[in-house]
């Protein structure tokens, strides 16, 4: 591998991740619109349910994919989002943002998951399905490579790191969303983001 390009990946990573994503990871940029299509989800509007499907679908597959590594159990959960939602709207109050109310239900279900799987070995995803890596002309084989090893050792890292950087850099949550989602501290959870990308760079050396 490049050694070059090694470095310039985790240079990057360290500072913000990394800043190209596809249309499937694109996170949604919020509008107080949600809060009213809420109010019609409570009141039977399936109509209204539809409209936060379309809206938040991608998001939540991105999720749920890059923490499992696997499509169809990312579908699954996203389809349990909506199904939980869908239960929960009579209790909806908006007294935080509804990406803070939906990620929490996410964050729940995928918790579930880990248990479930906990003596399942993570298996490697294909490359091909990578959206974070910058493209450089002339790297295609080393660019594979490093993204193959990045998914590998995000799949690696303990379940309490990954999740609070795939709600950060992925969905680009801000700090108090990312820490009322998790149930925690902004300061701990600085610190698990902290450990979290050094663990992560640490993993992919350990890799390669």
């Amino acid at each position: 591998m490049n050694s070059a390009l090694t470095f310039s990946f985790f240079t990057q990573l360290l500072t913000g991740f990394l800043a190209r994503r596809s249309d499937f990871a694109q996170p949604v940029e919020e509008s107080s619109g949600e809060t009213h299509i809420m109010l019609r989800v409570a009141a039977g509007d399936d109509g209204a349910l539809q409209l936060l499907f379309d809206r938040w679908k991608l998001p939540l597959l991105s999720f749920f994919y890059r923490a499992l590594g696997s499509h169809a159990d990312a579908e699954d959960l996203t389809l349990e989002v909506f199904v939980r939602l869908h239960r929960s709207a009579a209790d909806y109050r908006p007294t935080a943002r509804f990406s803070t109310f939906l990620f929490h239900i996410a964050n729940n279900l995928l918790r579930n998951e880990y248990r479930r799987r906990r003596r399942k070995p993570a298996q490697p995803v294909a490359p091909e399905s990578f959206d974070y890596v910058p493209a450089e002309p002339g790297s295609g084989q080393a660019l594979a490579e490093l993204e193959e090893v990045f998914q590998r050792a995000l799949l690696r890292l303990p379940e309490k790191y990954r999740t609070p950087l795939l709600l950060l850099q992925q969905q680009q949550l801000d700090y108090p969303e990312a820490a009322a989602v998790l149930r925690i501290s902004e300061n701990s959870l600085r610190v698990l983001i902290h450990r979290g990308r050094r663990l992560l760079k640490t993993e992919m050396e350990t890799i390669t």
